[in-house]
């Protein structure tokens, strides 16, 4: 199931994802509500960009569920477990989790006017 490579880039378009692990959108959504693994940054034009580690985390979550025909909960555990889940900074402190949701958060936001920014110049040319 994964015997392509994946190309060497920092991010990924949503129709790229969606074509390298031949997924329809919607169950790429329902994964991404599912197993909260994946954080993909939105521009301001609503654009999904994925990182190399989302895509990996997704093709993991591929491999597990349609291959190894493990449980949705077990999955859970197993992100969890190689820190791709919702504990993927291993902060067990309420401040240090808060503080480094918000450090997240400020990331994201950048990345997306990045990306935004990166978005308009590809159209001009």
């Amino acid at each position: 199931m994964t015997d392509f490579k994946i190309t060497d880039k920092l991010t990924y378009k949503r129709k790229e994802i969606m074509a390298l692990l031949r997924l329809d959108g919607r169950v790429l959504d329902y994964w991404e509500n599912e197993f909260q693994a994946v954080f993909p940054v939105v521009n301001q034009n609503g654009d999904k960009f994925y990182s190399r580690q989302d895509l990996e985390v997704l093709l993991r979550i591929k491999q597990l569920l349609l291959v190894e025909k493990k449980s949705k909960q077990e999955i859970r555990e197993l992100l969890e477990q190689t820190g791709s889940g919702k504990n993927v900074l291993g902060c067990n402190s309420e401040k240090n989790t808060r503080k480094s949701a918000e450090k997240k958060a400020r990331i994201r936001e950048l990345i997306a006017e990045i990306l935004t920014i990166i978005d308009k110049s590809d159209k001009q040319k």
